[in-house]
């Protein structure tokens, strides 16, 4: 294997085995430039950093999938619609994903719910001006209720450590830390051992709720087994919960340090859907997405053999100029026209992956960041940070780790 692109790819490895809070962009930059598909011996991984070639790691499904059952995030979930491909991956994916992109559901009773539960952490926020930890208070409890609430887990007191560890095993590790992959190994276990009831009892009497549909929907003659249950499950913490959180965090970020981008949406509130799909194509929260060659193959001029694994830089395909001009641009008015489809597989965005695994939660993710920042744009003038800005932190999971707000209504 050829080592191309030295230089950028030593800092983006020195990076990513650090705390990774430097502005990792024009690193991304340079080695997209450089060698838009590299081997990284420390990573052992194809690092893929163009817009065309990380696109076609996700939808040329003959030459690329999910890793290997028993490695990467399968060693902490188990088989998910994450890991599953073709016609079981349709059938079982509609499934888990039927509530969730109802559009229906988000119209009426989803975006009721979410909405009420925005009023009533936004009660608790300043009404005059004063300091907040946003995150404590809005960011993470927001996602973390709508999933406990949508699984029926609200009750489970371990649940907000098990989606962080969830998260930090299966996505954060890059160094492949092993006291790191147990604390998540262990979460999923107690997760396990608190659904083996609660499946038996959906079973019994179904709820109005997601767990219920999991246990008892049936597609196409396919049910999900005890084990898929569980293991969907345990995805949807991770996935659900941490992921929105650190796009709000980093979206309101951007509006503080873009106080003309915040002027803007306060004047026209009808931007805010496509300030949050900008926000996700200028500073994406989930860095990189795992797959691994099915093939031996050809991408971007470079052999890959079958079984090699590759690093999809999301936040690298997001800046690819070749598809977004002036990328390094912060616009919350870039996606005026077409917001939407940055949240289905048609769209050029590529926070949610691409081809038949975009994230089945994007729907969700949208309406809460939609309503969280509406109720934020209909309270305060003026968002600024309480003390020097964070800095944002993290190589496949990254937002800053607070974020103290001065408010000013």
């Amino acid at each position: 294997m050829t080592l191309a692109g030295t230089s950028a790819l030593a800092e983006l490895e020195a990076h990513a085995a650090g705390p990774a809070t430097g502005d990792p962009y024009p690193i991304l930059a340079r080695l997209r430039a450089e060698s838009p598909v590299v081997w990284s011996e420390p990573m052992q991984a194809w690092l893929v950093t163009s817009w065309a070639e990380v696109t076609r790691g996700f939808k040329d499904a003959d030459a690329f999938g999910p890793l290997a059952s028993g490695s990467g995030s399968s060693a902490i979930y188990g088989r998910t619609i994450l890991h599953m491909t073709g016609d079981e991956h349709r059938r079982k994916a509609a499934i888990v994903a039927r509530r969730i992109r109802n559009r229906r559901e988000l119209r009426g009773t989803l975006r009721e719910r979410i909405g009420a539960l925005v009023e009533e952490l936004g009660a608790d926020l300043p009404a005059a001006p004063g300091v907040a930890d946003i995150r404590a208070g809005l960011t993470t409890p927001l996602p973390l209720t709508v999933i406990a609430e949508l699984m029926t887990m609200h009750e489970a007191v371990n649940f907000p450590q098990w989606y962080h560890d969830l998260a930090a095993a299966s996505i954060s590790n890059v160094s492949r830390d092993p006291a790191v992959h147990d604390r998540g190994v262990q979460a999923r276990e107690e997760i396990d051992a608190w659904l083996d009831p609660a499946i038996a009892g959906k079973r019994a009497e179904p709820g109005d709720d997601l767990l219920s549909d999991l246990c008892t929907v049936e597609y196409e003659g396919q049910r999900l087994a005890d084990a898929e249950i569980k293991s969907n499950t345990a995805f949807f913490l991770a996935a659900g919960i941490e992921t929105t959180d650190r796009a709000l965090v980093n979206l309101l970020g951007g509006l503080i340090r873009h106080p003309e981008q915040w002027d803007r949406l306060r004047a026209d509130p009808a931007l805010v859907p496509s300030a949050v799909a900008e926000v996700l194509r200028w500073k994406a929260p989930v860095q990189g997405s795992v797959r691994q060659a099915r093939v031996d193959t050809d991408l971007g001029g470079v052999a890959v053999a079958a079984g090699d694994k590759l690093i999809l830089l999301l936040g690298a395909a997001n800046r690819d100029p070749a598809v977004f001009p002036d990328p390094d641009t912060f616009d919350v008015g870039r996606f005026a026209d077409n917001a939407d489809p940055q949240f289905t597989p048609v769209g050029p965005l590529r926070a949610f992956g691409g081809g038949e695994h975009t994230c089945s939660g994007s729907l969700l993710a949208k309406l809460e960041m939609e309503l969280a920042v509406e109720h934020l744009l209909s309270r305060y003038r003026r968002l600024s940070f309480a003390g020097d800005p964070p800095a944002d932190a993290g190589f496949m999971l990254r937002s800053a780790p607070s974020l103290q707000l001065q408010l000013h209504p």
